[in-house]
């Protein structure tokens, strides 16, 4: 893949949550060609001990997971003091409005639907990291 918009990103930590191991390669791969480094996580209570471990720039979820949801796991980082600052992003195949919904009143700071497209990831950055577009 080619390097996409690297220099705006480059060295941004990012957290992605998501039960695939397969759909954490190809964000992983995608991100990377963004400049982003990219740690993984199966859940939502591994992310949390990942967070733990390292102060991520952002965090991206998946919203349908064993353990701790996507859901769960908005709730959790939004409640944290130690937490709440870092922004969450969920990515996920539900599109309908009521997961948008739930997600945002969770916290969320934006939804992508899957899968994610270089530009949509982009526009969702510069949002995220306050930067224009």
């Amino acid at each position: 893949m080619a390097q996409i918009d690297g220099g705006i990103w480059q060295g941004k930590s990012v957290l992605v949550v998501d039960d695939y191991p397969a759909v954490r390669k190809t964000i992983k791969e995608l991100f990377a060609t963004m400049g982003l480094k990219v740690a993984e996580a199966a859940n939502g209570v591994e992310a949390l001990d990942r967070l733990k471990e390292h102060p991520f720039d952002l965090i991206i979820s998946d919203l349908v997971m064993a353990e701790m949801d996507g859901f769960e796991l908005t709730e959790a980082v939004k409640n944290s003091s130690k937490f709440r600052a870092i922004p969450l992003v969920i990515l996920s195949t539900h599109a309908d409005y009521k997961y948008i919904f739930r997600a945002l009143r969770l916290g969320a700071d934006d939804y992508l639907i899957k899968p994610p497209t270089a530009e949509m990831v982009n526009i969702v950055l510069a949002r995220v990291f306050n930067h224009e577009w």
